[in-house]
């Protein structure tokens, strides 16, 4: 079982001791997603036991965990430091996508990944402020 999700107030600890539980004996769980999205107590506890028969874990509640978490010390586990997204490709296109915004942004242009939205109005009135035009608008957003 391989956990891909988003965390927000749904997933926070949507692996539990129960659905650990429900898994099929042997299974191995791997969460490189977030932290919080399972319980770091309850699949120690499901190794333990043997039901699961592993783990890899690349995100944990407490980044980075105490050296003496358990999980650490479990032979049947694979942990990592919240790395597995962490390659040659991932930080050149994140070096590329940085740079593109901020050619973009400096031309007048809003940025292809805007995280928020609605702060485009305000951002637009500072920018007109700081360099005496105003930037072209998002679609739908005044």
């Amino acid at each position: 079982m391989s956990l891909h999700c988003l965390r927000d107030a749904s997933s926070i600890g949507l692996f539990n001791a129960e659905v650990f539980a429900a898994m099929k004996p042997g299974a191995v769980f791997i969460n490189t997603a977030r932290g919080g999205l399972h319980d770091e107590a309850a699949l120690v506890a499901a190794l333990r036991s043997g039901h699961l028969g592993g783990a890899g874990i690349d995100v944990w509640d407490v980044e980075p965990p105490p050296l003496d978490h358990p999980l650490l010390a479990m032979p049947h586990v694979l942990a990592r430091y919240h790395t597995a997204g962490v390659t040659h490709q991932a930080r050149e296109n994140m070096a590329r996508w940085a740079a593109a915004q901020v050619i973009d942004t400096l031309a007048g242009r809003a940025p292809a990944r805007l995280a928020n939205p609605q702060a485009w109005p305000l951002y637009a009135e500072r920018f007109r402020a700081l360099l005496g035009f105003k930037p072209n608008g998002l679609p739908g957003v005044p």
